[in-house]
């Protein structure tokens, strides 16, 4: 059997694979540069986006700085109003608070200018009165000082008086000796004690020399203190001579043959009580103004401040006046 002829149409082309090849390539160059083109668009999308961002960013920064910084600005201007606004209410106050103390004190003053206006009228009534009492206090003053002056007189020649009267206690007692420390015993002999002593400091001293002996008690007794013995001597001369060895010699109670503990003992001229008082300050004020030498000499007080200085009587408290002014 015999094939018919093919039908050259239909028959395979042997470039058709080439064109489909090259159309394959085609597309696929196509589409690889499609791509690039859209990575490239969505890149510089991508950048611009990233752009935009930091733009958007910095201006919301600036945007936030300016608003921060007005903020502040805004918050110090309010404290400021705030504290302004403080001080006007507390100066309000303060006006308030003085409105009412200046309220108050009118009301004061106007009840101190009635009350001043009944005090002049008063002082007006009363005038005449005190212009009265015056002249009743100018006579009566006249006679107190008349009285002053009496009483300076009486005063004077109290203490005249008192002079006089201590003079002539203490002349009574200048033949008499005052002897202090000796210790008491009940069996106790004072004229025996005084002729003991006479011995130690080798003064004779004749029994009937001795006119009277006895212990004298203090104003102010002291615990312990014995009173002291007070013995008139005959002669001022044997009192002078008792006093002068007795000073020097120091004797004590053990060289009288004393029982009992040794005790130092001091025989002084009897003063009157005046002289001893003025004795103790002139001692005291001689200490101070710094004058070496007080002594009692026949019942009279003497001070000297050195011994190129002549001696000072002291006879009253106004003699005192004279260690102030000596030299």
């Amino acid at each position: 059997m015999q094939r018919s002829p093919t039908n050259k149409r239909f028959d395979s082309d042997p470039d058709l694979s080439n064109i489909v090849a090259r159309k394959r390539k085609y597309d696929h160059d196509i589409s690889d540069s499609f791509k690039l083109f859209t990575d490239n668009i969505l890149k510089k999308m991508d950048d611009w986006k990233t752009d935009f961002n930091i733009n958007l960013l910095q201006i919301n920064d600036a945007i936030n700085n300016l608003i921060k910084n007005d903020l502040a600005k805004l918050n110090e201007i309010v404290v400021e109003v705030k504290a302004e606004i403080d001080n006007m209410r507390k100066e309000y106050t303060e006006i308030k608070t003085d409105i009412v103390r200046l309220k108050t004190q009118q009301v004061a003053t106007q009840k101190e200018i009635n009350s001043l206006q009944q005090s002049v009228q008063f002082n007006a009534d009363q005038q005449d009165e005190q212009a009265k009492k015056i002249e009743t206090l100018a006579v009566d003053t006249k006679k107190t000082r008349e009285i002053e002056m009496e009483i300076v007189k009486i005063k004077q020649q109290n203490m005249q008086l008192q002079s006089q009267l201590n003079s002539s206690e203490q002349r009574e007692r200048l033949s008499n000796i005052e002897i202090v420390g000796v210790p008491e015993c009940k069996s106790e002999n004072l004229q025996d004690l005084i002729l003991n002593i006479g011995k130690h400091i080798g003064v004779d001293i004749p029994p009937n020399d001795i006119l009277q002996v006895n212990r004298v008690s203090p104003k102010i007794k002291l615990q312990g203190r014995p009173r002291v013995i007070i013995a008139k001597m005959r002669t001022r001369l044997l009192k002078d001579n008792i006093i002068s060895r007795g000073r020097k010699a120091r004797i004590t109670s053990r060289d009288i043959d004393v029982t009992g503990e040794s005790r130092p003992i001091y025989i002084n001229e009897h003063l009157t009580p005046f002289n001893k008082q003025l004795l103790k300050k002139c001692k005291e004020l001689a200490k101070i103004k710094q004058h070496q030498f007080v002594w009692v000499k026949n019942g009279l007080i003497f001070v000297r401040k050195n011994d190129n200085s002549p001696a000072l009587k002291i006879i009253s408290e106004e003699d005192l006046k004279k260690l102030s002014v000596s030299k």
